[in-house]
């Protein structure tokens, strides 16, 4: 299908309030935003004319489109959206389960293998002597709980406050930075502290070119959070999703604790003698380490696919109000979230399980690279190739989820297959200028922020908790310092999980204003008009001809 750019933009009816503005003078169009000056050459065609932005209007005012827009009702959306979904990829699909089906079966031998006293208990907490028991349990209970609380908490700031959390957030990483690098300059690790002085410093001078950003994030921020309220169904999937992650989290812990007490019998030992004569046992278990590489390919491959499954079903409901808000014919179903969901656990299923088998074999290779580190200290050549290697793992894995984020959205919309997704999410994101959206973009920062100061309080809980309960299997304090650090990195991921909401919505905006742009005059005019007049790139469009 060709497309028409023709009246992409609708102005608001008349009415009172919105007098007709003025035409605009004749003028030589300025490069504007991140493609000004000669980064960026506007096209030589002729660019259709628009009319001059109405005063800002007041918050979720909905103006409709023409009466002759499309051809008896449709648009650009509507037509490509994916309402037959066919199955894509299964071969990924049956691999995971089948790699999960055997999980599930070693994971089973290997928790027949903990202390028949595990999960036995006399009901006084502080009588704990095994760490894998119901008080410990109830601790992690309270993390999660908390977590989710605090989440909830702060979505519901995000969506008050949202230009004041994007400047807290700027300044609050800015205050993280410095005040780091204070605590290492005082603990007299000076290297450590001198590089986040620095970066902290030129953190905090960067303002000065970061501050024209917060207008156009604040925006897309308030679009977001009014689209979570308009579904609340996205929240609440979240959370169901959220308490998924632990409990297979814990599972899995289980087994691989486990698992140290059933390879023992497949552990096997020899006596050497070295030069001095001097007698030596050497002991080896390569089935206990295969089966420790398993689990961890397994752990991310899971964890990834529920994730994912996450993401694509809330890109799914982002791009059906992106699409259909407003429009003659309506919702394509009643429920739209829980079709999402449908779909992502099904037709797409198989497209999700491929895209996140990428990212679990390259995580493995990182897990096996830090291993291999940790086991020679004394080689400084083997430190310095592993640390080479992880380096490089580590920025492809960043390289491929980043692509991964925005291929998930092809996925959730148009139904396609994992690679044609990722081949088409290159051309989005490098031909469309999508990029600059982006960089632009500062909502990242108000998650981090958010997820920092949701660890930093689940962790005091988990700390109080100890502290106020005193089980015996930690008399010495020795596991003090693991839990804390153990309850700070989960409180980080589960945040990181519960607002995905946020994280997915911003993301399905992007790449649908890249596609159909008229979709945003006709929905939101006020980000239309200030992404056209910043990306002029972007608003172009992506399918000249016909599309997937």
């Amino acid at each position: 299908m060709s497309y028409n750019y023709n009246n992409s933009y609708y102005p608001p009816p008349q009415q009172s309030g919105y007098p007709p503005p003025p035409p605009p003078p004749e003028q030589q169009q300025q490069p504007y935003g991140y493609y000004g000056g000669d980064q960026y050459q506007q096209p030589q065609h002729q660019q259709p004319q628009y009319q001059q932005p109405p005063p800002p209007p007041p918050p979720d005012t909905y103006y409709p489109p023409p009466q002759n827009y499309g051809n008896g009702g449709d648009f650009k959306g509507a037509k490509q959206y994916n309402r037959e979904p066919k199955f894509r990829d299964l071969w990924a699909a049956l691999l995971f389960l089948a790699q999960f089906a055997l999980f599930v079966v070693i994971a089973a031998l290997f928790i027949k293998s903990l202390p028949s006293t595990t999960f036995k208990h006399s009901g006084n907490l502080s009588y704990t002597k095994n760490f894998y028991s119901w008080p410990t349990m109830i601790m992690w209970l309270c993390v999660l709980l908390v977590s989710i609380v605090f989440s909830l908490i702060y979505l519901g700031l995000m969506q008050m406050f949202a230009g004041q959390m994007l400047i807290i957030s700027f300044w609050f990483a800015v205050v993280s930075m410095i005040g780091t690098g204070v605590y290492y300059l005082a603990a007299k690790i000076w290297f450590a502290g001198g590089i986040m002085l620095i970066f902290g410093i030129l953190y905090a001078l960067m303002w000065f070119s970061w501050r024209h950003r917060i207008p156009f994030s604040k925006l897309v921020l308030e679009v977001v959070c009014h689209i979570t309220r308009r579904f609340p169904s996205t929240i609440v999937v979240s959370v169901a999703f959220l308490i998924l992650q632990a409990a297979y989290s814990a599972f899995w812990s289980l087994a691989f604790a486990g698992s140290f007490k059933h390879m023992e019998q497949y552990q096997n030992c020899s006596t050497h003698t070295d030069r001095n004569g001097r007698q030596y046992q050497s002991c080896s278990n390569p089935k206990q380490i295969l089966a420790w590489v398993f689990m961890v390919f397994s752990f991310y491959w899971t964890s990834g696919v529920i994730l994912n499954v996450l993401h694509t079903t809330i890109c799914g409901t982002f791009a059906t109000f992106y699409f259909f808000e407003g429009s003659p014919q309506g919702y394509p179903t009643k429920h739209v979230t829980l079709s999402s969901l449908k779909r992502a656990m099904t037709s797409s299923f198989g497209s999700i399980c491929f895209g996140s088998l990428v990212v679990a074999i390259i995580q493995t290779l990182r897990a096996i690279v830090r291993a291999i580190r940790s086991q020679n200290d004394d080689n400084l050549a083997a430190q310095l190739l592993a640390c080479c290697a992880d380096c490089i793992l580590g920025c492809i894995e960043a390289i491929v989820e980043f692509f991964n984020k925005y291929a998930y959205v092809e996925i959730a919309v148009y139904g396609k297959p994992f690679m044609a997704a990722a081949k088409d999410t290159w051309t989005l994101i490098k031909d469309r200028g999508v990029d600059a959206l982006i960089n632009d973009c500062l909502i990242g920062n108000v998650l981090q922020m958010g997820a920092f100061l949701c660890a930093a309080v689940v962790a005091l809980v988990a700390w109080l908790y100890i502290t106020i309960t005193k089980p015996e299997y930690n008399t010495s304090g020795s596991y003090t310092a693991p839990i804390i650090i153990a309850a700070f990195v989960l409180a980080m991921s589960m945040f990181m999980v519960l607002l995905k909401c946020i994280d997915s919505g911003a993301a399905t905006t992007f790449v649908c204003l890249a596609e159909d742009p008229d979709a945003m005059a006709r929905n939101n005019p006020r980000l239309f008009a200030m992404v056209r007049e910043a990306y002029p790139r972007v608003v172009q469009g992506v399918h000249a001809v016909d599309g997937f």
